[in-house]
């Protein structure tokens, strides 16, 4: 069975209606719930949900079998009024096949879907099945052809996804990876004028990776998760990344740092590096809510995937 293609995320504008997002990081799981399909995305639900065992391993590599239906309540209870019409699950760059190719310009949607599924069973060893999600278009291209980014979910998680989803019968249930996430929620702020549209390094920083996306004008240069054990890998590659984007000048792009794991050393280091073009960004305009709705110390620009998945 070869994977599949999953459609990206839609846009739908003709009645009011719900999506949620759930993300999993070590023994956090993070959900948003927003309507759609009214002038301003309503914020219904926002939080987190702490357990005493790491969820994502449970989930993602199939640790501790026992504890899915514990993650199984917890989705119920916080969504247990819900009249959402579909959920998206958020997947963390570190469990996805990535990679980048070229194809004709004048390919069929056919003969494109057939490269893509023969390219990700050879990177990915052969595996058959799983979810494939093709990413933005890279900048590198030619009048013959075009560049695509691909990543794929294995078999094995999609399965485990699908039975602790299985507790949403009447949704809509997908995936999206958290690159294609964050992105999505830093083009909703460009288009509210809440962030710098022109030029800007997006860090996605998780435990023990980071995602490093630049993008130009809404358009995405450039895409990697790269390992990094301590603060100071972060910084390092964010230098590298900049340096060898040569669309961007190194000194004319904004910083955006999101995430899981923000400390203050970490953002103290990056503003001793890049100075006064680093920000932690701020997901809430998105859904039209302030700062100061929250307590001093809670971490919204974690929030930037799942709010990314929860809009429409």
């Amino acid at each position: 069975m070869t994977p599949e293609v999953v459609p990206s995320m839609s846009r739908f504008n003709m009645v009011p209606h719900s999506t949620a997002g759930v993300e999993f990081v070590g023994n956090l799981m993070r959900y948003a719930e927003v309507e759609n399909g009214v002038s301003t995305p309503r914020l219904l639900r926002l939080g987190n949900c702490e357990f005493e065992f790491d969820a994502a391993a449970v989930v993602y590599t199939g640790w501790a079998p026992q504890h899915i239906e514990t993650i199984q309540s917890a989705l119920k209870d916080v969504f247990r009024d819900t009249t959402c019409s579909a959920i998206r699950f958020v997947l963390p760059s570190s469990i996805l096949t990535r990679f980048e190719s070229l194809r004709l310009r004048h390919a069929s949607e056919t003969d494109t879907k057939i490269q893509i599924g023969f390219e990700t069973l050879l990177l990915n060893g052969g595996e058959q099945g799983g979810d494939i999600f093709p990413g933005d278009g890279l900048e590198q291209s030619s009048p013959e052809l075009s560049a695509y980014a691909v990543q794929h979910l294995s078999s094995r998680i999609s399965q485990r996804l699908s039975r602790l989803s299985a507790v949403f019968p009447d949704q809509v249930r997908g995936h999206v990876p958290s690159t294609n996430a964050s992105i999505k929620s830093y083009k909703r702020l460009m288009e509210l004028q809440a962030v710098p549209s022109k030029n800007v390094l997006m860090l996605g920083c998780y435990p023990g990776t980071t995602d490093y996306i630049c993008l130009s004008n809404g358009t995405t240069l450039r895409s990697i998760t790269i390992d990094t054990p301590c603060d100071m890998d972060r910084v390092y590659f964010a230098f590298q990344v900049l340096d060898r984007v040569k669309e961007v000048a190194f000194d004319d792009c904004s910083i955006a740092i999101y995430g899981h794991t923000l400390s203050s050393d970490f953002v103290s280091m990056m503003a001793q590096n890049f100075g006064k073009r680093v920000s932690i960004l701020n997901p809430g305009p998105m859904v039209n809510l302030d700062q100061d709705r929250f307590e001093t110390g809670f971490p919204i620009q974690a929030f930037v995937p799942c709010l990314g998945a929860s809009i429409a």
